[in-house]
Order: C-alpha cells, then sequence, then structure tokens
C-alpha cells in the first residue's frame, strides 16, 4: 500500500471527462450472462502497453498490445520519459481494443488489475493513474500485481502445473530463482547481485 500510495501521488489522475468518454465508447452487451468472473488486466512495467480480459478458468477473452521495440531500438535501449509518453498516448486505445475484442462491457468486470512493481517507475505510473481512476468510475475491486510473481504463474494458463515448483525468471532488470508454493507464496532461493541478463542485453548495441 506504501508503494500505491507514493506512486499514486507523484502521476496525476485522468479528467472525469476523459474517462465518462472512454467508457461511453464501449458497446455494451446487457443482455448476456457470464458465468465466470471476469478481470481487466493492464500492463505498463516497461516498454509495452498491453491489456486483457481473462476468466476465471485462465482464458484469454481478448487482448491487445502496443510494443515499443522499434521507438527504443533506434536509441539503443529504453529512455523511461519517451517509454512514459509512449503508454500514455497508447493505454486508453489498448485496453478499449482488449474489452471490445472480448465483447465485454466494463460494468460486467468483476474486477480491474494492474502491475505495481517491480519496473520503471515512469512506465508503472501511467497505468496505475489510469486504472485508479477507471476502478474509481466503475466501483470496481483493484489487485495489485506483482511484475515477477505474475511471469511465474503464467505458466499455468496453459500447462496443468500443480504447487509447488521452482522458477527460473530472467526478465529486464530482474533475474530470479524462486520456489512457487502458491499463487501469492514464493520462496526466493536467489537473485541477480548486480545486472540481469535482460538488463544488460537492452544496453548493448549491436
Amino acid at each position: 500500500m506504501l508503494i500505491l500510495n507514493k506512486t499514486a501521488g507523484v502521476f496525476s489522475k485522468p479528467s472525469r471527462r476523459k474517462t465518462d468518454e472512454f467508457l461511453r465508447s464501449f458497446n455494451f452487451h446487457p443482455g448476456k450472462l457470464f458465468l465466470h468472473k471476469l478481470v481487466l488486466g493492464i500492463e505498463t512495467s516497461c516498454d509495452d502497453t498491453a491489456a486483457a480480459v481473462v476468466d476465471e478458468t485462465g482464458n484469454v477473452l481478448g487482448e491487445a498490445i502496443h510494443s515499443q521495440t522499434e521507438v527504443h531500438l533506434k536509441t539503443g535501449g529504453i529512455v523511461p520519459p519517451v517509454a512514459q509518453q509512449l503508454h500514455r498516448e497508447n493505454i486508453r486505445r489498448i485496453v478499449q481494443e482488449a474489452l471490445s475484442a472480448s465483447k465485454v462491457s466494463p460494468s460486467e468486470l468483476s474486477a480491474i488489475t494492474t502491475t505495481v512493481k517491480p519496473g520503471l517507475a515512469l512506465s508503472l505510473g501511467v497505468g496505475l493513474s489510469f486504472n485508479l481512476k477507471l476502478v474509481d468510475q466503475l466501483k470496481k475491486p483493484f489487485i495489485l500485481i506483482h511484475h515477477m510473481e505474475a511471469h511465474a504463474l503464467t505458466i499455468r494458463l496453459l500447462n496443468k502445473v500443480g504447487f509447488p515448483f521452482l522458477v527460473l525468471l530472467i526478465s529486464g532488470g530482474h533475474c530470479l530463482l524462486a520456489l512457487v508454493r502458491g499463487v501469492s507464496d514464493f520462496l526466493l532461493l536467489g537473485k541477480s547481485l548486480d545486472i540481469a541478463p535482460g538488463d544488460m542485453l537492452d544496453k548493448v548495441i549491436i
């Protein structure tokens, strides 16, 4: 909660008028009946703006992504202020595309989630600011997501992997080995001391 409050205090929320316009842009389907809980997930931890609607069984109903790769290739690595601006320019559209692809209206969501750590602070702030306004408008539960824990659990969306299991994560500025004992139960066995392989590769100009 401390991280959430500190980050929320740095980044301004979008105006109510913009949020209202955003919500009105969807085609609602009031006659549909969903038997599963539906969650909208929004990711802005680094250089890609992504969103998806997933049900409680792990089915991805709709997703969208805006990649910043081309822009950052020109500078030989990710420039945080540039990544932040690109997130700001694309997050509304990406969320709208994910919801439209899933044929789920905002009012039908059971909860909204977003990555709050770890990652680039400027990028994380864009997603958090957008989500706080959306959660306030829709009055939905807000679930805070740990970036690396989410990576570790992704395997369970595609395969029947039971707990506990061992995971090696090599992602951006992080490299760690952990024992996954449950959805929110991780035993950290080791991590990189100074720089992770992904972070190193990002700084290499070929």
